[in-house]
């Protein structure tokens, strides 16, 4: 048993205190929550409490805790339909109860007193146990619906409750989640507020469309197909979905379709529920991306102490070729290289410990001359020829020259091995007003959408014997410089890379 999910559990039945957030007065009014809470505490004893069968199922996920959760929620349920209590209340404070869970594993998180995986674990958990809850407790209002339309050739009384209770249920769907009905033509013919909110449609726009309307080419048309063949066949089906709004603005959506069918067992109609987990998603990813960082700074460290040491005797031994007076015309030039592969070791020595980089003035014309030159012997035995426009005034930069010198290498021969069979590089620099653009353009085999957006990732890679790191290297030093880099690029038609920094002054920059 995981001893933080264990401890979680403990955290979990203290709050049995009864010290639910319940909202502002005016909406505390319209759902009743005090009244709620009240008949929580005044149908059970003050040790038996929501929280303390989830916090139970925290600690041992048995059979047996399950079963007297769902006991517990049964007995709940039935006594606030007893009560008149609505199924949009009853909801929206089961929903209260989880708020208050997921505040204490936010500030458990925030105060370390769990790991990462501890807190993902628990959402896991507690998304699963609030289903469950869920569930238990739309079946108690199902069954009395149920009960009700039974009744409703005996009393007129009894068909206001049923349209109310109905009444309550689209009520809570239209204010909790994002809510559309579509047609047996797959063509949408409701939407709530909320859904118009989000697509920054208006009703009258969405109407009759169907709903490849803001969709965001994200997913292959195979994971549509397989929604469609799902809901044809009489099925839920729940996924997470991205879609885009009117704006642009792209969103991560939970997604549940439940078809209606009629009595031939096909599907007439279905509503889709669904919630925006974007800002989930996001973070999601970039503590995905800082596990990556920090075990990509144990790895440069330890690659950096490896390198040091021979190239020490190899510096070492190329200054012996000095001694005797004759200096041989190449020492120069590997004495350069050997102090460049120093500076590109210590580099790694960003991603385990931050140093200090020191800015200074230089023309960029001059630094990404020095790299065409350096590059150009390996490009021509490759059949690739660099073609070179600048304009003729210079082009003074405030930044870290080598770094940026580290750039435009690891672009020129990505460049340069995009092309197997030979081609035309073409590398320009052009000078605003406000900015400093760099375009370096090849005739390579080029990437999907999908590939350029991981680029920058660590590891990603869409070379055979690539590492993935010369990419990341170079968008973290783009970063640290303010500058931003923009890639486009299709299979079999090349790759162009658009670096822009803003100009700045000695002071600016010197504030980076």
């Amino acid at each position: 048993m995981n001893k933080e999910i264990e401890y979680i559990g403990k955290k979990i039945k203290n709050l049995s205190s009864g010290k639910i957030k319940i909202p502002n007065s005016s909406i505390n009014e319209k759902y009743g929550y005090s009244i709620l809470q009240k008949q929580l505490v005044s149908n059970q004893t003050s040790e038996v409490t929501l929280f303390i069968y989830v916090g139970e199922l925290f600690i041992n996920s048995n059979e047996r805790n399950k079963n007297n959760l769902i006991i517990f929620v049964e007995d709940f349920g039935r006594k606030l339909i007893h009560s008149r209590v609505s199924l949009e209340q009853s909801i929206n404070f089961v929903y209260l109860t989880r708020c208050s869970i997921m505040d204490l594993l936010e500030q458990e998180f925030r105060e370390k007193g769990i790991s990462i995986d501890t807190y993902f674990e628990s959402i896991k958990i507690l998304e699963y146990l609030y289903q469950l809850i869920s569930k238990t407790l739309l079946n108690c209002y199902n069954e009395e619906l149920s009960y009700t339309k039974f009744a409703l050739d005996e009393s007129n009384q009894d068909l206001i409750i049923t349209l109310r209770e109905l009444a309550d249920l689209q009520k809570a769907l239209n204010e909790a989640t994002i809510f559309s009905i579509t047609d047996r033509d797959d063509r949408i013919s409701y939407v709530n507020e909320k859904f118009c909110d989000l697509y920054k449609y208006t009703r009258e726009e969405l109407i009759g469309k169907k709903h490849d309307i803001y969709c965001s080419d994200f997913h292959p048309p195979s994971f549509f197909n397989h929604i469609w063949e799902t809901i044809q066949c009489g099925e839920v089906w729940k996924g997470e979905i991205l879609n885009k709004a009117k704006d642009g603005t792209k969103y991560w959506l939970d997604t549940s379709i439940v078809p209606f069918v009629d009595v031939n067992g096909e599907r007439y109609q279905h509503i889709c529920i669904q919630y925006d987990i974007t800002e989930k998603k996001s973070t999601e990813e970039m503590l995905s991306k800082t596990e990556k960082l920090s075990m990509i700074g144990e790895l440069a460290a330890g690659i950096a102490h490896e390198i040091r040491n021979p190239l020490t005797t190899i510096r070492g031994f190329v200054q012996l070729l000095t001694e005797n007076g004759k200096v041989p015309y190449f020492v120069e030039t590997i004495l350069d290289e050997i102090e460049r592969i120093s500076f590109i070791v210590n580099e790694f020595m960003i991603f385990a410990k931050p140093h200090s980089v020191y800015f200074s003035e230089f023309d960029v014309k001059n630094i990404l001359g020095s790299v065409i030159t350096f590059l150009e012997p390996e490009a021509l035995l490759k059949n690739v020829l660099i073609k070179y426009e600048v304009p003729s005034e210079d082009i003074v930069f405030i930044g870290e020259k080598n770094q940026l010198k580290q750039v435009f290498i690891n672009l020129i021969k990505n460049s340069i091995e995009a092309m197997p069979t030979g081609g035309k590089i073409y590398v320009s620099i052009e000078s605003t007003t406000n900015n400093i653009v760099i375009k370096i353009k090849d005739e390579g085999v080029g990437m999907e959408e999908e590939q350029v957006k991981r680029l920058g990732e660590p590891f990603f890679t869409t070379k055979l014997n690539g590492n993935g790191l010369g990419l990341m290297v170079s968008y973290n030093i783009i970063q640290n410089h303010k500058g931003t880099i923009n890639v486009k690029s299709k299979l079999n038609q090349g790759t162009t890379f658009i670096i822009t920094f803003n100009k700045t002054t000695k002071k600016e920059a010197l504030n980076f």
